[in-house]
């Protein structure tokens, strides 16, 4: 099943095809800015579904193509990483605000403009402390009563912790945490914004996966607390 899963959502994402226009006017025929080639088609709503994870994505992903951007703008795997969840981050922030849950070619490259530019100039939606080692824990693996009762045992002190998310976006599980009382734990956050069908040499893979040794750096230390002993597969560790 596992694999079949995989075979669809290789079949579900392709490239797609198309830089900002100012002076946009919606009576004339928007010119294509050559942006859309960098955005892959947007799956189904039946097709946003986590088998390791065994629950369905909060809000639908747009990812990037991650061959054409190496092409055009020689980004490394970290950048384009953190391309694609500052771009989903800043998507979903702006339907939030407004009715409109769709966005106009010129609004689109004005976004991925924009968030390329943070990116490129070092802007960081993870922010990591100077530390050496850091300890991942998988959200899906665990209730929220869970968690609470580790941050009673006061183990969430002992190192810096990431939570990682297969389903929840960085904003859904925030606000998760704050009505649990847990976000003065200081979780770094890896959500699903971050997973990509691609692997660290940008070739299109089977699968959504993330490889947190290349996102966190080389020297980074990776402790798993796995107190489930459940298997992520989209999650690569060292």
């Amino acid at each position: 099943m596992k694999y079949l899963n995989c075979l669809v959502l290789l079949a579900l994402i392709s490239c797609g095809s198309g830089e900002l226009k100012k002076d946009y006017d919606p009576s004339q025929p928007y010119t294509t800015s050559g942006t859309e080639q960098f955005f892959l088609p947007e799956l189904p709503n039946w097709a946003n579904f986590s088998a390791s994870g065994s629950c369905f994505k909060k809000n639908s992903i747009q990812y990037l193509n991650f061959s054409k951007l190496r092409e055009s703008f020689q980004l490394d795997y970290a950048q384009m990483l953190e391309l694609q969840a500052q771009y989903n981050e800043r998507l979903e922030n702006y339907y939030q605000s407004t009715a409109v849950k769709f966005l106009r070619p010129v609004e689109q490259a004005s976004f991925f403009s924009n968030t390329l530019e943070q990116v490129r100039s070092g802007l960081k939606g993870l922010k990591i402390p100077k530390v050496k080692e850091v300890t991942v824990l998988w959200f899906e693996a665990h209730t929220v009563d869970e968690l609470k009762k580790m941050a009673a045992s006061s183990i969430f002190d002992e190192n810096y912790f990431i939570l990682l998310s297969s389903c929840q976006t960085k904003q859904s599980l925030t606000q998760i945490l704050m009505l649990a009382n847990l976000d003065g734990v200081g979780f770094g956050l890896v959500t699903s914004e971050w997973l990509a069908p691609f692997d660290r040499d940008f070739n299109k893979s089977p699968g959504l996966k993330i490889f947190l040794q290349d996102l966190l750096g080389a020297e980074m230390k990776i402790n798993f607390l796995n107190t489930h002993k459940k298997t992520m597969d989209e999650f690569i560790l060292p």
